[in-house]
């Protein structure tokens, strides 16, 4: 370094100086002034880059504002849309809904003869499903006079009533059903001039077995359903009507949706099920799995009376009632040999329970022109799993009063 000194050498000033005095002064050479030349580049370029190292650090911070600014606004918007009740509209505007499925408790309806007023009544249900026994329970409850339409009937089938076309009897159907006719507009024509007192004690119920059968085989009978059905309930005529198909066509309501509308369906069995599963309620489907007298009154759950109750009903009704044609006499029957005998002591049995002696009165009174199985079945009311319980109780009845 000692060789890379400059010596500059300036002149002494004169002892006395003044504004006219020239100093004498000497400039750097060239590889001086390079240096400060390199040196003052240097500076140049750490200074922009710590200005740029400024720069991008200002730029940040403020992006960094900016989007800590944004984030605080929107949060303070949301809260905003938080408090608005269902995006402004009022609370007393709107119905909550909720996609989560809920099992309601059902409505059972439990008072059939309740539930059908003001309306004409079908039952639909397969073979074995009671449809006999429901509808002759509806017309004895109902109460008045009871005419039967049934072309295949048996001859222990609806005793006590009078039944119009055993044996495919298609004329005396036609017959019947114009008599039926004429009796309503004689009705009507007294309800009009007289009132609905007038028809008081006149009531008459009219069941129509394998009812769709009829439509095709009888020609009144599609004036016959439509009248009762409009005007049936004013004249006091209700109508019970039997099938094994649940097809608006079946019944000849194809297109007539108001005339079906006058009518309650009572679905049994299985065409409950298939019902319920239409309208895919698995909870109503449950339902009517659980008892036999689980059923459907339209789209609402129905429980029937218990089979004994219906049969008693039927029982004492039938021996009773007065029927509304001439040759309709009930006149009294020689039971078969293979009829159930009574026991005239069985009254008298101290071992006998008050409940075996009741089944028995039924069974004398029900079960007279049966088989075992039908008295099993229809009588005492056990059928399928439950049928062998129904035998055995059946037996052991049979020995201890002796039938």
């Amino acid at each position: 370094m000692g060789n890379d000194l400059i010596d500059i050498k300036v002149a002494a000033p004169p002892r006395s100086a003044n504004a006219h005095t020239w100093v004498e002064m000497h400039l750097p050479n060239a590889k001086t002034l390079m240096r400060y030349c390199a040196w003052g580049l240097g500076r140049v370029v750490f200074s922009l880059g710590l200005f740029s190292l400024y720069g991008v650090t200002a730029a940040l911070k403020l992006g960094i504002t900016i989007c800590q600014a944004t984030e605080n606004a929107v949060k303070k918007l949301l809260k905003v849309y938080d408090a608005l009740p269902y995006a402004g509209v009022p609370m007393s505007q709107v119905i909550e809904a909720s996609a989560v499925p809920v099992d309601e408790p059902l409505e059972i309806i439990t008072d059939i003869i309740a539930a059908i007023e003001g309306k004409q009544v079908m039952v639909i249900g397969e073979m074995g499903t009671g449809k006999s026994t429901l509808a002759q329970y509806l017309a004895y409850t109902v109460g008045g006079r009871v005419r039967v339409y049934e072309c295949e009937g048996t001859p222990t089938d609806w005793q006590g009533l009078e039944v119009i076309g055993k044996g495919e009897n298609w004329a005396a159907i036609e017959r019947g059903m114009a008599e039926d006719l004429e009796d309503l507009t004689n009705q009507l024509q007294t309800r009009t001039e007289r009132g609905d007192g007038a028809l008081d004690g006149t009531e008459r119920v009219m069941i129509a077995e394998e009812y769709p059968e009829l439509v095709s085989k009888v020609s009144s009978s599609g004036e016959w359903l439509e009248r009762h059905a409009r005007r049936g309930r004013k004249g006091r005529r209700f109508t019970v009507l039997l099938s094994q198909y649940d097809r608006v066509a079946a019944w000849g309501l194809e297109g007539k949706s108001d005339l079906a509308d006058a009518f309650f369906r009572i679905r049994l069995g299985k065409k409950a099920l298939a019902h319920a599963k239409s309208l895919k309620n698995e909870q109503l489907i449950n339902w009517l799995k659980a008892d036999q007298s689980h059923c459907l009154l339209d789209d609402q759950p129905l429980k029937l009376p218990p089979y004994r109750e219906m049969k008693s009903v039927i029982g004492r009704s039938g021996s009773t009632i007065v029927q509304p044609y001439y040759d309709n006499a009930i006149n009294p029957k020689k039971l078969p040999e293979n009829a159930l005998k009574p026991a005239p002591e069985a009254d008298l049995e101290e071992n006998c329970s008050d409940n075996d002696r009741v089944l028995w009165r039924l069974i004398q009174r029900l079960g007279g022109e049966k088989s075992d199985s039908a008295i099993v079945t229809e009588v005492l009311g056990f059928t399928g799993r439950r049928y062998g319980e129904g035998a055995a109780l059946l037996e052991r009845l049979r020995k201890q009063f002796g039938g």
